[in-house]
């Protein structure tokens, strides 16, 4: 029999990859880059999705890729929330010393939700229902990351 020796280090370890997300979500984060939100309407229910999907999840339809793109504002409606005492990006030290909001915003004229930090808000201030807008990142790339988080509206 074999012995093995495990050696335990602490540290980090940056992997860098890419992957393709598909041509809807590709659609997407192109509209992202430009600072633009885009979604995708069933053409048989109607309901507009964001992020885009290929399939409606309510009727089960196909939704064409190069039709039915709608053009959305860059603000919403809080539908949920919670607060974490932990990093939601970001490695190293996942402890923070203040709590992060993180929030369910669904964009007006969608039916779906996306989740992002909730900036520049006392817990206290936050309520479900509440206006909320999107602060984008000085730079775009055309990924998650151009959505800096969500402000009050």
């Amino acid at each position: 029999m074999t012995e093995k020796v495990i050696e335990k280090t602490k540290g980090l370890v940056r992997a860098e990859f890419n992957f393709w997300v598909g041509l809807y979500m590709d659609k997407f984060y192109d509209a992202l880059k430009e600072q633009k939100i885009i979604g995708n309407k069933c053409p048989k229910c109607e309901d507009v999705f964001v992020p885009p999907r290929k399939i409606c999840g309510k009727c089960n339809e196909t939704i064409p890729l190069e039709e039915n793109w709608v053009d959305l504002p860059s603000f919403g409606k809080l539908i949920n929330w919670t607060a974490t005492p932990y990093k939601v990006s970001d490695r190293g030290s996942r402890k923070v010393k203040k709590p992060t909001a993180i929030g369910m915003v669904q964009i007006d004229g969608s039916n779906t939700a996306i989740v992002y930090r909730l900036l520049k808000m006392e817990l206290d201030d936050i309520k479900t229902g509440m206006k909320v807008a999107i602060e984008w990142n000085a730079k775009s790339k055309g990924d998650p990351g151009d959505i800096k988080g969500f402000v009050k509206a």
